[in-house]
This record gives C-alpha cells, sequence and structure tokens, in this order.
C-alpha cells in the first residue's frame, strides 16, 4: 500500500503502461504496483496474460506488426515505458524503423504525455576512455539496419510528449547471471578492460526514480558506477555458480568505461549493486 506522501506524489502520474512485460518490464511492474501506480503491461502471447494479472498489473495484449495492434485502451496512461525487445529481421531492414514509427503515431494519439525510452549504453563506440551521453555515435550498434541513436531520434522526436532515454549498462540479475555468459570460453582478449553492468534491481530503481522525480526531457546512462577488469567479473561469476571460469589471453581490445554521473546528480540515486 502506498503512504499518504507517496499517494499524494502518484496523483500527478497516476497510470503508467509498459510495453513489453518480460524479463524486465514484469518486475518493474510489480515494483511500481507496489508503491501504489496503476499498471498497464503488454505481451505478444496471450499464455502470458495471466502471469501479469496475478502480479496485479492489467493486461493487454499488443502487438507491432509493424503496425500498433493492441486492445482496449493500453494507451489511455500518463506515462508509457517502451521496451522494444531486439529482432532479426534479415529480408526487411526497415521493420524496425516502422515499429517505432507506428508506435510513435499511437502515442501521438494517447493520453500519454512521458515516455521512458530503453535504449542501450552500446551507442558508445570503445574509445578507450570514459564515455558521457554526447559521445554516442551513429556507427557503435544497428538492429535490422537501424542504428540506437536513430531510434532514440525517432522517439523523441514528437512536440505531444516528452521522452526521457535510459540507456543501460549490461543488464543481469535473476535468470540472467553473468556466471553464465562467458563460462566455458578461452583465449578471450580483453581482460584488463572494464566492464559496465547494471543489476536488474538497478534497473527498475533507476524507472522509479525518474517517474518519482520528474525528470523529463534527459537521456541518462544507467550503469554501475564499480567497473571492475573483465578477468576478475566474469572469473568470480562463474565460480560464484559453480561454473567454469572463462580464460583470457593477452591480446588487447578496446574499451570504454560508461559515466552515470549525470543520472546520479540529477536523480539522487544510489546504486545499489
Amino acid at each position: 500500500m502506498a503512504t499518504l506522501r507517496e499517494s499524494l506524489r502518484i496523483t500527478a502520474m497516476n497510470t503508467i503502461s509498459i510495453l513489453g512485460c518480460g524479463w524486465l518490464g514484469l518486475p518493474l511492474g510489480k515494483h511500481l504496483v507496489n508503491k501504489g501506480y496503476r499498471i498497464k503491461g503488454s505481451t505478444t502471447h496471450a499464455s502470458k496474460l495471466s502471469i501479469i494479472r496475478m502480479s496485479g498489473i492489467q493486461p493487454f495484449l499488443v502487438s507491432l506488426e509493424p503496425e500498433f495492434k493492441g486492445e482496449g485502451h493500453f494507451l489511455d496512461s500518463d506515462v508509457l515505458v517502451l521496451n522494444l525487445p531486439p529482432i532479426n529481421i534479415s529480408t526487411e531492414k526497415n521493420f524496425y524503423r516502422q515499429q517505432l514509427l507506428a508506435i510513435r503515431t499511437s502515442i501521438q494519439k494517447s493520453s500519454i504525455s512521458k515516455v521512458i525510452f530503453i535504449s542501450s549504453t552500446s551507442v558508445y563506440p570503445n574509445i578507450d576512455q570514459l564515455v558521457h551521453e554526447n559521445d554516442a555515435s551513429y556507427e557503435a550498434l544497428s538492429r535490422s539496419g537501424i542504428s540506437l541513436l536513430a531510434m532514440e531520434d525517432i522517439i523523441r522526436d514528437s512536440v505531444t510528449y516528452e521522452t526521457t532515454i535510459v540507456r543501460f549498462g549490461g543488464l543481469y540479475g535473476p535468470e540472467r547471471h553473468p556466471g553464465n555468459f562467458l563460462t566455458g570460453k578461452h583465449n578471450l582478449p580483453g581482460k584488463e578492460n572494464p566492464v559496465n553492468m547494471t543489476h536488474l534491481e538497478d534497473g527498475i530503481g533507476s524507472i522509479d526514480s525518474i517517474i518519482e522525480h520528474n525528470i523529463w526531457g534527459q537521456t541518462f546512462n544507467v550503469c554501475s558506477p564499480n567497473h571492475p577488469s573483465r578477468i576478475n567479473f566474469y572469473t568470480q561469476a562463474a565460480l560464484d555458480i559453480g561454473k567454469e571460469p572463462p580464460t583470457f589471453s593477452d591480446e588487447i581490445q578496446p574499451y570504454k568505461i560508461v559515466s552515470s554521473e549525470k543520472f546520479a546528480s540529477l536523480s539522487g540515486y544510489q546504486f545499489m549493486y
């Protein structure tokens, strides 16, 4: 149950829709329900509707094919958390762009006034130094022929709602234990390279903080401020779950260190992991 203070705060942004109730979206929805928000959650699989409902979230069957097709009033909310999974459609390089344009059009016709778009720190090239939000490159990563930065621009380009972009470092947590990521692999390069990781709980906490503090129109890196070396991080992670640790060569590989200083400064958020 929300406290009186939380109830007064939530009045401004009462209903939140989460497009994509998967590994991140479902626990995020549960967390926000417990804080007193009304949550709507989408899935593309009818079999998952009951799981979403049992979490206290109003479930909706939604698809982007690439046009937006949704049940009922999924977008009749104040805030939308947009968490599109990566796709791999070799025959339609513009499919992802078409999806994004379709969801943007649907948002513009809805009551949504704020959008949180989940992106990735993969937008930064490996330049062997600390990277900040303005260091992103259109060449760094693409999904089905469209760069992540172009995806951000499509969603951000609207006068009917405000967008905050959240660029997560490598997400890990329950069912995504980093001890499984490189187990059994050998002669990997870049053993001393720093890792840029974000635990699921910090991912949820950061989104909650953006909503709670009404931080809109921003682009943030959300990544642990601690950056152990690849060899130390992945060796310990594998040993923690009884898996074979990876081995590393002396081959040098380019790296980056992702800074979350801007996010921590504006939100006051303190990372748990």
